[in-house]
């Protein structure tokens, strides 16, 4: 193997690795909930931190989105249906 394909070879393999993580959750705004009710679920179903749930909360009441999670399908799929069962509006996304 030369110097040359090393490269290419480590780009290959960390896309690779990065495509287990290309999905994720949308949260929408809506008028219904309040900041600290989407605050307190983004920690909990989406585990994040008190700031970055602010963040995402701020992103999509102003933005109308924000995305509120990523990860592989089936993570994404299982907090996209907590999310929805706790009455946010969610969609999943690739």
């Amino acid at each position: 193997m030369t110097e040359q394909n090393q490269p290419s070879t480590f780009e290959e393999t960390k896309t690779h690795f990065d495509s287990v993580y290309f999905y994720f959750v949308i949260l929408f705004n809506d008028s219904i909930h309040e900041f600290s009710y989407v605050e307190d679920c983004l920690m909990k179903l989406c585990f994040k931190t008190k700031k970055d749930a602010k963040k995402i909360a701020m992103e999509a009441h102003t933005n109308g989105k924000a995305v509120c999670f990523q990860g592989s399908m089936e993570e994404c799929e299982t907090v996209a249906e907590n999310m929805t069962n706790a009455n946010l509006t969610v969609i999943l996304g690739v």
